[in-house]
């Protein structure tokens, strides 16, 4: 009985960390990115003096990831692990050297200049329950994360927009874009005005999630058609619970009268 009780007792005392990347196409087709894993620091178990680190590798043989993919419901798993329950205060993305987006038939090299950019950083305070899973989401911004040349040969950079959330902690807002076929930028700011997140809508559905958003907070969601023929939108004071999917319907693009 000792025996099981010390057991339990050390099962508690652990979490598992889930580490998802989900993202958008922006202005590409495609954005591959080489995801090689996660390196996680937690606060140490005498305080700030004796932090801990963790690497989540990317299982998969081939660690390129297509984020442009990444919406509504879709998510990849970066790595998952065992962490002990004490705080986690650091997350790095850690990128390999094969990283290209796709515009129409033409493949673009994504330039990656320096080493905030291979492995960008993030200081979080995210605190772990013993015993249950958490659910940790990089949201990589595509409209803020590139920096464009143009030319006969466009140059593309990286320099990564993230936002990490951890699920248990947010709420989210999901509908459908009609036509479903119409490419859109989505965009979400806070109640102050401050830009939070952008997504689009998944192909052929038409559906998107807008996620990680703070509850008790109103947000404004700006839906920006590609496709000039169509009117923008605006969904004004979207309201979420966490852990829970506020549902916003199905948005009608309002075609421009000639």
């Amino acid at each position: 009985m000792c025996f099981l009780s010390c057991s339990d007792d050390g099962e508690r005392s652990n979490s598992l960390v889930n580490v998802f990347i989900i993202g958008a196409p922006g202005e590409f087709n495609d954005i591959f990115l080489e995801i090689l894993g996660v390196e996680i620091k937690t606060l140490g178990s005498r305080g700030t003096d004796n932090t801990e680190s963790v690497f989540f590798p990317n299982t998969l043989v081939d660690k390129r990831v297509n984020v442009a993919t990444l919406t509504a419901n879709a998510q990849f798993l970066v790595g998952r692990g065992e962490l002990a329950t004490n705080p986690i205060t650091e997350i790095k993305l850690m990128l390999g050297g094969d990283n290209f987006v796709t515009v129409g038939n033409n493949r673009i090299p994504i330039q990656i200049n320096n080493e905030s950019a291979a492995n960008p950083t993030f200081q979080v305070n995210f605190s772990l329950v013993g015993g249950i899973s958490h659910d940790i989401f990089l949201d990589f911004d595509p409209f803020r994360s590139f920096i464009i040349t143009p030319g006969l040969e466009p140059r593309v950079e990286l320099n990564p927009f993230i936002r990490p959330f951890m699920s248990l902690e947010k709420g989210r807002a999901s509908g459908t874009i009609s036509p479903p076929n119409q490419r859109v930028g989505i965009f979400t700011f806070d109640e102050n005005g401050q830009w939070v997140s952008s997504t689009g809508s998944q192909a052929p559905s038409g559906n998107f999630a807008v996620r990680g958003l703070q509850e008790n907070k109103w947000h404004r969601i700006l839906i920006l058609p590609f496709n000039e023929s169509y009117l923008p939108d605006t969904l004004d004071s979207v309201k979420v619970n966490i852990r829970e999917i506020t549902q916003l319907g199905t948005i009608n693009l309002r075609l421009i009268e000639e």
